[in-house]
């Protein structure tokens, strides 16, 4: 019988969870590891439709902060057939929220709402102030109509977030900068209590432009504004594709075109992007 154990583990590199899963049977299991939070449920980077053997350990970077938090194992295929088994919840006492690589949660960064120290990194009195919610909308007019006619497409998710952020020490500022030359997408993950937007607790963001503006520094200061504005994407998935036929082996099998399409007859692209010699 599936069962699956998850604890907080705080600190560094970042606040997460640990996800322990056990009892899948002997040979492999085709898994999805689910997370749920807010009402929400999305796959945990990395762990949709992978293969685990029997038992495994899962560390959640992106888990997000000061809620429950519960996870759920979705056996696709295995020894045991399929299931789906959820944990008890977790919570993560966090003090702070995080700002991540996407791919590399090892360089996260800690930011705060309010500013203490002068180490802090933290959100400046515009940030999480709005955000736009925006739709492709295509107006055609009608011979005839004083109204015209409308096309919608769906309603994207959040857009223009502002994520500005302030640093007062040189060290703290080196550290967002190498975050922030390092990808154009983030990971956020604010606190419940930031703003009145109802941001969900784990947020990746495109980011197309970062601006630095050195405050103070020329005078001997050490305050640096950066202003983010990023808009809400999905989760990036990490896929390689390689190609199992060549454009030289369908060339040396087939002597002329009209072959390859008395080959190809009744069949999708779809089936000769997978199959292009047939069978």
């Amino acid at each position: 019988m599936v069962a699956v154990t998850v604890e907080a583990l705080m600190g560094a590199p970042c606040d997460r969870a640990g996800i322990t899963i056990t009892g899948l049977g002997v040979g492999n299991s085709l898994i999805t590891l689910w997370r749920i939070a807010d009402g929400a449920r999305a796959p945990v980077s990395g762990y949709r439709r992978v293969t685990m053997n029997d038992a495994t350990y899962v560390t959640d970077f992106y888990c997000p902060l000061g809620r429950d938090v519960r996870y759920e194992v979705e056996v696709l295929s295995g020894p045991l057939g399929t299931s789906r088994t959820t944990s008890a919840p977790v919570f993560l006492p966090s003090t702070t929220g995080w700002i991540s690589d996407a791919m590399v949660p090892q360089s996260s960064v800690p930011v705060v709402g309010q500013r203490k120290h002068d180490g802090d990194i933290y959100l400046r009195a515009q940030a999480l102030q709005s955000m736009e919610y925006n739709a492709d909308v295509s107006i055609f007019k009608i011979m005839g109509s004083a109204k015209p006619m409308a096309l919608f497409g769906e309603r994207m998710a959040e857009m223009g977030l502002d994520t500005s952020i302030g640093t007062r020490s040189a060290e703290q500022n080196a550290q967002l900068k190498k975050l922030l030359r390092s990808t154009a997408q983030l990971v956020f993950r604010p606190l419940p209590e930031w703003g009145g937007l109802e941001l969900e607790g784990t947020m990746h963001l495109a980011n197309a432009k970062a601006r630095q503006t050195p405050v103070n520094v020329m005078m001997g200061g050490k305050l640096t504004w950066w202003d983010l504005v990023s808009d809400v994407v999905e989760a990036p998935a990490i896929r390689v594709l390689t190609a199992t036929f060549s454009y030289g082996d369908v060339n040396i099998l087939m002597s002329t075109y009209q072959q390859k399409q008395d080959l190809m007859a009744g069949k999708t692209y779809l089936d000769d992007l997978k199959n292009p010699i047939g069978g």
